[in-house]
């Protein structure tokens, strides 16, 4: 299991070792290129001055050049016949060089994939198995960010790791080893260079990487607006703000422009800055090596110092190719260096909602205690004001419970606490007899059915969301549950029946028919617990009835939750909760309530009077 990015690391050490030698391979024939043309040039210089095949090289020369010799004569020209055998070997170590390549791309490209997707998935589930306090922290633009932007980066640095963090340092010190072995003043030219070079590229990325994380912080607010302006479209329509939100957005835009442009102008000074230094180790090179050509009058020492020139500057140029690439590589590295700290972040965070090891579930007879609350209370941050104060209830298992109060009297707060989505601050809630802190989470959700005050469906079928409930539901159980929720009037309506679409949000579908979808999905089980948190309040009240109705004939020893503002939807429960600023100020059935507390008398006229009017 992924507890920190580098944990995905660990199933890839083969290839993350395997990888970067190949590149060394491939490393090797770049370096060994020059000097088999520099062989190539002191042979064919030698024979034509009539001078021994070996006159005058170093060892280098010397070592490539017997192992030329050693193929004999494939023409009679001898210049022709040591470009040919030489020139063979080149595109062989060419040949050779792509092939090493092109097997280290495959083997980065899908090691990359995967961590990414193996980073992706625990993350995802991480995610998944947040409490609400835990994710409203993070927010969920942020936390989108990180599950796609973030893991891209990481994913690319793994990409990159494999394909060059090994070949571009080796190639920098092994053209400098040569450049020493060849000419040890030119060496010293590049010996100069190398760390000028670094200080350059390093200074610059280390100041670039300090202002990564604000970029990505940038990116977040971003985000965040753009799921904003989404979710809200229709309202920013309804009162004609679109200048103001454009001018909201372009200011985070902006924000987001302003960090990423600065950061990309303090990076773009490395190419120009190298180059120089490149350019002018290159006059350097022509002037230090030249100097003796024009000292002397031996052609065979000219020559020779000549092509060890050519050769001083092709790795001078790959040194520069390589600077380059490394430049690259540390930008992409330094990104996801700052990814991985971001979903280390997500990675670490303690879940609130934990299951306890051991932990066994339990059933229960009709008419034995369901759910006992004593003295709870519950705030949502550690010291902050509480959402709910000192609550005492009990329900019975096959009772119906019904929980009414005006909006933010803690109505959806009290039903997650019987959902354990968040556990109590202060005081305890039993459930089956035992702290619900010590029954099994997966039991629980199991034994609890429930449909949240904001209808949730996903982008699917009608088939398909009704099985998120029951994957093993046959038709028969699923038309059912349509019909039991009143919504098969609706559905029964479509061509396709339950194959019918449903767009993303379920959008496609009105307030209602949302609600009653939910409440089908929610019936294609056999909990211990049905829960609607305010979820017919789109309903008409024949409508809410029949399913109320519906849901108590068929689940009779089915315990009810119902959540509402409506009397007319709770009236019926066998215990009512009223609920006033996160407190219970009365509770019995609907008669003891409506001759003891003014609050649910007073709203039970006040509906009254407007449904007869």
């Amino acid at each position: 299991m992924i507890k920190k990015t580098s944990d995905s690391f660990k199933r890839y050490i083969p290839q993350l070792i395997i990888g970067p030698m190949l590149k060394m391979i491939e490393a090797v024939f770049d370096l060994l290129i020059p000097l088999f043309m520099k062989s190539i040039i002191d042979l064919s210089r030698n024979a034509m001055m009539g001078l021994s095949p070996l006159y005058g090289m170093n060892a280098i020369s010397r070592g490539i050049s017997s192992f030329l010799l050693l193929f004999g004569n494939w023409v009679e020209s001898p210049t022709l016949n040591y470009a040919l055998i030489g020139g063979t070997f080149i595109l062989l170590m060419g040949i050779l060089g792509f092939l090493t390549t092109m097997i280290t791309q495959y083997v980065a490209a899908k090691t990359a994939i995967n961590c990414g997707c193996d980073i992706r998935d625990a993350l995802y589930r991480k995610i998944l198995s947040l409490g609400k306090q835990d994710r409203e922290n993070f927010g969920n633009s942020k936390l989108l960010t990180i599950l796609n932007s973030d893991t891209y980066q990481v994913q690319q640095g793994v990409l990159i790791f494999i394909r060059l963090i090994v070949r571009a340092p080796f190639l920098i010190l092994g053209a400098l080893v040569f450049s020493f072995l060849l000419n040890w003043k030119i060496g010293l030219i590049f010996l100069t260079i190398i760390p000028l070079i670094a200080f350059v590229i390093f200074g610059i990325m280390k100041k670039s990487s300090e202002r990564y994380l604000f970029i990505q912080g940038k990116l977040d607010d971003l985000s965040t607006k753009t799921s904003d302006s989404l979710q809200g479209a229709k309202v920013i329509r309804a009162f004609s703000t679109q200048e103001r939100e454009e001018k909201n957005f372009n200011k985070k835009a902006d924000a987001y422009y302003e960090e990423a442009l600065g950061v990309q102008k303090l990076n773009a000074w490395i190419n120009p800055l190298t180059f120089s230094i490149i350019s002018l180790a290159t006059c350097f090179v022509v002037l230090f090596g030249a100097m003796p050509i024009f000292e002397s009058s031996d052609n065979s020492l000219n020559t020779q110092l000549a092509s060890t020139i050519i050769t001083e500057i092709s790795y001078l140029l790959q040194i520069f190719t390589t600077l380059v690439q490394l430049t690259n590589v540390i930008m992409i590295l330094t990104k996801a260096s700052v990814s991985m700290k971001r979903i280390d972040e997500v990675f670490a965070i303690n879940e609130k909602i934990q299951e306890k090891e051991g932990a066994i579930s339990s059933s229960l007879e009709p008419g034995e205690l369901l759910f006992d609350f004593d003295h709870v209370s519950f705030s949502y941050k550690e010291g902050g004001n509480e959402a709910l104060k000192d609550l005492n209830f009990r329900l019975e298992k096959g009772k119906s419970l019904g929980i009414i109060g005006g909006t933010g009297s803690g109505k959806s707060t009290l039903i997650y606490l019987m959902l354990r989505l968040v556990d109590a601050s202060k005081g305890k809630v039993l459930y089956k007899g035992k702290d619900i802190k010590d029954y099994p989470l997966h039991a629980l959700r199991k034994e609890q059915s429930f449909v949240p005050q904001k209808s949730v469906l996903f982008k699917g079928t009608i088939r398909s969301n009704l099985l998120m409930a029951n994957e093993n539901a046959t038709e028969e159980s699923m038309i059912q549950a349509l019909k039991d929720s009143k919504a098969y009037e609706f559905v029964s309506k479509y061509d396709d029946f339950l194959d019918h679409e449903v767009e993303e949000g379920g959008r496609n579908f009105s307030g209602g028919q949302r609600q009653r979808l939910c409440i089908a999905r929610a019936l294609m089980v056999n909990p211990e617990v049905i829960i609607l948190d305010d979820s017919t309040s789109a309903l008409d009240l024949l409508t809410d009835y029949q399913v109320r109705k519906n849901i108590h004939d068929r689940f009779v020893n089915t315990s009810k939750v119902i959540v509402s503002q409506r009397v007319s939807t709770v009236k019926d429960c066998d215990l009512i909760l009223v609920l006033e600023g996160g407190r219970i100020i009365a509770q019995g059935d609907h008669e003891t309530l409506l001759n003891t507390c003014e609050v649910y008398q007073s709203t039970y006229e006040s509906q009254t009077k407007k449904e007869a009017d």
